[in-house]
């Protein structure tokens, strides 16, 4: 366990009866340098990540490793809702999850939520340290196209999605803001092309939505969409308004 910025991380684990290696740093750490420093204090074959807002689905770590050793060297993962009958938190899940959604053929998902075979960090080296978001997307972009994760959508994370839209709304907006600034680096793209690209999901929320869920979650989800398009503005304004506060 990695954590940064405070707390007192191993107690909190000792309550709840787990017994891992923690690494305490008193300064905030963004998350490529979180994961580089879990990187460097084991010695496993095979490296895998989850985020304080994520829980791991039964199955997470074998249906990983069975991937790896049938020759992948980079395995991705879908996403699961926490709330599924909250429409607050269904119109915050298709926002950022919905080319990750457990139901999507291989040709329509993204390959986020990877583990790796640890020697390719050796090949092409670690995650970039001094950006607070997208560390995924930087890391993958310099990965050929044969060592892309493979779509493994039985691999399942679940995320703690907002349940109440105020709370949700300044989330995005948060993250517009921090989205922004780093595709802008990453990338080069303009502000404005940033936000033009996040309105624009506006467009295959909807089919993805009927491709990647069934049942009640699919109902739910589509309920959503009037809040979906309200965070969307949220994000985009996150992203103009980075313009200027970007370092």
């Amino acid at each position: 366990m990695v954590n940064s910025g405070g707390g007192d991380v191993r107690s909190v684990l000792n309550r709840a009866g787990i017994d891992v290696p923690c690494i305490e740093y008193k300064e905030r750490l963004y998350v490529g340098a979180a994961r580089n420093r879990g990187i460097d204090e084991t010695q496993a074959p095979f490296v895998a990540f989850l985020a304080s807002d994520c829980r791991a689905r039964a199955g997470w770590v074998e249906k990983r490793l069975s991937r790896h050793h049938r020759g992948a060297r980079a395995v991705s993962s879908a996403i699961v809702n926490s709330h599924p009958r909250n429409l607050v938190a269904c119109a915050g899940y298709i926002g950022m999850f919905m080319r990750r959604l457990p139901g999507l053929p291989e040709h329509l998902a993204i390959r986020f939520g990877a583990s790796f075979d640890r020697k390719l960090f050796e090949e092409f080296g670690q995650f970039n340290e001094s950006i607070q978001t997208c560390e995924d997307t930087e890391f993958l972009k310099r990965l050929p196209h044969d060592l892309q994760p493979v779509w493994e959508p039985e691999v399942q994370t679940v995320h703690l999605n907002e349940t109440r839209l105020t709370r949700l709304i300044a989330d995005q907006f948060q993250r517009g803001v921090r989205y922004g600034q780093d595709m802008h680096r990453i990338l080069g793209k303009t502000h404005l092309k940033i936000a033009r690209d996040v309105l624009r999901q506006s467009r295959p929320a909807r089919a993805l939505a009927r491709s990647g869920l069934r049942g009640r979650d699919l109902f739910f989800v589509m309920m959503s969409m009037p809040i979906f398009w309200i965070t969307l503005g949220a994000k985009a304004g996150g992203v103009l308004f980075s313009r200027w506060t970007a370092k």
